[in-house]
């Protein structure tokens, strides 16, 4: 594991990327730190950070897009599968490598709440939980976009996809509020969503016995649900996306308040994309 993370760490500081993500987030954090709290005089740099969130859409598929991919690119997937390393090993690897980079510049970024301690009267305890979170926040996002690399052998599309991800769940509050309340549009989105992870675990195991299999069990809970349960299927569906938002829960932090269910969260979300990263590849190391 240590040889891969020290492979991948390596390769993104000899090309451009390693520097390019560095100096973006580093730019865009220094930008909204002296545009709220040098300029506009505002003593919390939560806010900051809770602007600066829409650069995990750039920043992410841009880091995650060559993880897997660049290893089936150039045939060498095959030397990493038949090495001594573990398959977990390997996506540990890799995955510890990407939030290295990640965590560069948020050392960096450390060094502006102390600035403003200088001027005034600052809470460093909030300041720094709050950067805590945007680094697990960081952290649970490149898992995604590992997963979403590890499905196919095009960095285009494996920067698309994790980029359609991240903006869907960026949404997800904004989507709930257009959903229908009613029983029958929640019966229909989550049978559209069951669609879309039945699709993935086709992409994943090749299996469309397994695929469809998933897919008719979930419309068959869901028709129970439905008969039985009418009222409480009633903005379920809205009430799902509201509680999984990845983004909004942030906004705890920054209000003063250290919400450890969102922690807890976070790193949930992204142990199980490492998960299923490494589930999806020793599929195909055996099929």
């Amino acid at each position: 594991m240590l040889a891969i993370y020290k492979k991948d760490l390596r390769g993104a500081f000899h090309g451009m990327s390693g520097w390019v993500v560095s100096a973006f987030v580093v730019f865009v954090i220094g930008l909204y730190f002296m545009a709220l709290c040098l300029s506009g005089g505002y003593g919390e740099f939560g806010y900051v950070l809770n602007n600066s969130m829409f650069m995990f859409l750039v920043v992410v598929p841009l880091l995650s897009m060559r993880s897997m991919v660049e290893e089936r690119r150039q045939k060498t997937d095959q030397l990493l599968l038949t090495s001594p390393v573990s398959i977990s090993g390997i996506v540990w690897g890799k995955y510890l490598a990407l939030l290295t980079i990640y965590a560069i510049p948020l050392v960096v970024a450390m060094v502006c709440p102390l600035i403003m301690s200088a001027f005034g009267t600052v809470s460093l305890l909030r300041a720094y939980g709050c950067l805590l979170a945007f680094f697990l926040l960081g952290a649970a996002t490149l898992a995604i976009g590992l997963f979403m690399s590890s499905l196919t052998e095009n960095q285009i599309i494996a920067a698309l996809c994790t980029f359609g991800a991240l903006i869907l769940i960026y949404l997800m509050p904004s989507i709930a509020s257009l959903i229908s309340s009613t029983t029958f549009a929640s019966t229909l989105a989550f049978s559209l969503l069951a669609l879309l992870v039945c699709v993935l675990v086709y992409l994943m195991t090749k299996s469309l016995v397994l695929s469809t299999g998933l897919f008719c069990l979930a419309e068959l809970i869901l028709l129970i649900l439905t008969r039985f349960t009418d009222v409480q299927m009633e903005g379920s569906f809205a009430k799902m996306l509201n509680t999984l938002a990845l983004f909004d829960r942030f906004s705890t932090f920054v209000n003063g308040v250290f919400d450890i269910t969102a922690i807890v969260y976070y790193i949930s979300i992204a142990l199980l994309f490492v998960f299923l990263t490494t589930q999806g590849i020793e599929k195909r190391r055996w099929s």
